[in-house]
């Protein structure tokens, strides 16, 4: 069940405010061209890693390969989840419903 008075804060918000609005929604949204360009990159920098770097190289490449799904997947596992209702809620104590 949804408060009203907290639906009214919302709308008054998306109303001064649209540029707040307009960041809010890209949120939920794909992953950015910059996170998806750079998560590429850290992919295939890592064999290079591996030939030129020896262990450290080998090192070097599991962190690029897990940073680079990290920003690649981080986005998508957020749009997954859906909106901020389907999030936990997290209480107070003392707090009223």
């Amino acid at each position: 069940m949804r408060d009203p008075a907290f639906e009214a804060i919302v709308a008054r918000l998306c109303a001064d405010d649209p540029e707040f609005t307009g960041r809010m929604k890209k949120l939920g949204g794909p992953p950015s061209k910059t996170r998806v360009g750079l998560a590429v990159l850290l992919w295939a920098i890592a064999p290079v890693c591996v030939v030129l770097g020896g262990w450290t190289g080998l090192l070097m490449a599991v962190i690029a390969v897990a940073y680079g799904s990290y920003l690649k997947w981080s986005a998508s596992m957020f749009a997954a989840a859906g909106s901020h209702e389907s999030l936990p809620r997290r209480r107070r104590p003392g707090a009223s419903l």
